[in-house]
Formats: structure tokens, C-alpha cells, sequence
């Protein structure tokens, strides 16, 4: 009776151990917020905000400053993470059409099958002009929960000057060219003369092309927004947050982690299953071999 209750006591122990050990893996196989593009490449002098706060979801109304350079293109990073994914797509395209932006790039990955669903990573590259950015972003409410953002500034004023001041002197020098090519007599002078101006009408060209781009990244900010589908949103607690949500925040938090830790269990108890009867059936023979070896008791 003794070794009954013991050998009941350890498979209590057994399965508890087991139940922490698969919520423990459960919280911590929960999907981060994972960044699509690699960031490392900023400069160090570059200017980044970190994401602000506002009434509903926390967007900071800032307005640009007024010692901004004149040439600054902007670059903005936002992570959502959303339980309708199609709803949040769909709110994200309306925002864009409403505020004159256009989708750059944009790609949809399909993740492993979860809980009889498989859940989808969006990644878009999205440009919106720059006096509408802070517009289209109060827009972005019904697109999901969001869980980072940050901005980055490069400054390009002064490589604008120099590509103006270069492509001047360009200009000077073709005027100077066709003047010449018009005096010039000699084949050998004028062959010379045209090869020079078509190697400074190229180099104008690019010079104007590379305006051209500045220009546009300049008016048109840049959005790189990554939508997360998700079982469940992330807990948004902050200090402000009353102890009441908190504590109600905790309890489903705590049922959540606890339906995914007993699934969990059940699935590994299934896996589990065909190698613990193997074992048991070993180890029955070798019980009932052990017993017949071992001398009977006086």
C-alpha cells in the first residue's frame, strides 16, 4: 500500500513538473516582434525617435522643426501584430488611398499551421507625401495593436548642393563647348569637340537623375510597416494602467498560458504515447524475467 501511494505521489510530481516545464516553453515560443529588414545600417549621426505616446494608440503629434534642414529624407519603422488580418490589410489600404500614398513594395509570408490556423507576417514599403505623414499615421489605428516604432533622418542637403553646384558648371562647359564647335572648322576639332559634349551631356543627365531621386524620397516619405498576425494581442500595461486592468490583464494572460501549456501537455503525452508503452512492455519482461532469477524468500 506504501508503494502504491509512493508510486502515486512521484506521478503527481511527474506531471507537475511536466505542466510548468511545457507553459514555460509555451510563453517563451509566444512570436516576437521581429524586425523584416535589418536597422544595423543607420549612421551613427543620424536622427532616430522612438516611438511616442498618444490617446488611443501613441503616435506623437510632432511638428517638424524649424532648424530641420531643408533636405531631409525621412524613413519610418512600425511592427503591428493584429488578429484580423484582413481587416487590418484592408484598413492599411484605405489609409494609403486617402492620403495619396502608394505601395512600393510589399510581400505576404505564411507561417507554420498553429492551433488548426496558419498565421501570416505582412511587410510593406509604402510612401506617403511628407506633409501628410502625421495624417496618414493617426490613420493607422485600425490596423492592429503596435508594438514598435522608430524614425530615421538622413540629412541630404548638403550632397543636394554640391550635385546643383556640379551640374552648373556642367552647363558653363557645354555652353563653352557649342560655342567652339560652332568657330570650328578642322573635322579633327569638331570630332573632339562632339565627344566631349556628349561625355558632359551624359554626366548632366545623371546629375539631374540624382536630383530627380533626392527629390522624390525628399517629398515622399518612407513607411516600412510589418503586420503580425497573431492568437493574441500583447498586453499593453503601462504606468498609468490601473491595478484593476493589471490584475485583469494577469488572469488572462494566466488562462491563456495555461490553455496553451495543457494543450501543449496533451500533444506531447500523444507524442510521448507509443514509446512509453514500448518501454512499459520492456520493462514488464524484465520484471517478470528478474523475478523468476531472483531466489524465493525464506
Amino acid at each position: 500500500m506504501r508503494k502504491l501511494r509512493r508510486y502515486f505521489l512521484l506521478s503527481v510530481i511527474l506531471m507537475l513538473v511536466l505542466v510548468l516545464s511545457v507553459g514555460c516553453g509555451a510563453k517563451q515560443s509566444e512570436p516576437r516582434n521581429v524586425a523584416i529588414e535589418d536597422r544595423d545600417h543607420m549612421a551613427p549621426e543620424e536622427a532616430s525617435e522612438d516611438i511616442g505616446t498618444n490617446e488611443e494608440m501613441g503616435f506623437e503629434k510632432a511638428e517638424k522643426s524649424p532648424l530641420e534642414p531643408e533636405k531631409v529624407i525621412t524613413t519610418i519603422y512600425m511592427d503591428f501584430e493584429t488578429t484580423e488580418f484582413e481587416k487590418s490589410s484592408q484598413s492599411l489600404n484605405n489609409a494609403i488611398k486617402k492620403h495619396g500614398g502608394y505601395v512600393e513594395n510589399s510581400s505576404v509570408d505564411y507561417g507554420q499551421y498553429r492551433n488548426n490556423k496558419r498565421y501570416r507576417n505582412a511587410f510593406y514599403v509604402i510612401r506617403v507625401p511628407r506633409d501628410k505623414v502625421l495624417d496618414f499615421k493617426s490613420e493607422l489605428k485600425g490596423v492592429g495593436n503596435i508594438t514598435s516604432e522608430s524614425t530615421n533622418k538622413e540629412d541630404v542637403t548638403k550632397q543636394y548642393r554640391d550635385t546643383e553646384s556640379r551640374l552648373k558648371v556642367l552647363e558653363v562647359k557645354e555652353e563653352r563647348i557649342l560655342a567652339l564647335l560652332s568657330k570650328a572648322e578642322k573635322i579633327e576639332d569638331i570630332i573632339k569637340l562632339e565627344k566631349e559634349l556628349s561625355e558632359v551631356i551624359y554626366e548632366k543627365e545623371q546629375l539631374k537623375t540624382n536630383l530627380m531621386n533626392i527629390d522624390d524620397k525628399v517629398d515622399f516619405s518612407t513607411l516600412e510597416i510589418n503586420i503580425r498576425e497573431v492568437e493574441k494581442l500583447t498586453t499593453q500595461d503601462t504606468v498609468e494602467t490601473k491595478f484593476s486592468t493589471k490584475v485583469k490583464n494577469a488572469f488572462n494572460d494566466s488562462l491563456y498560458f495555461f490553455k496553451r501549456a495543457l494543450e501543449g501537455l496533451i500533444i506531447l503525452l500523444v507524442y510521448i504515447l507509443p514509446f512509453a508503452i514500448v518501454i512499459g512492455v520492456i520493462a514488464y519482461f524484465v520484471a517478470k524475467f528478474w523475478k523468476r532469477k531472483s531466489p524465493p524468500k525464506e
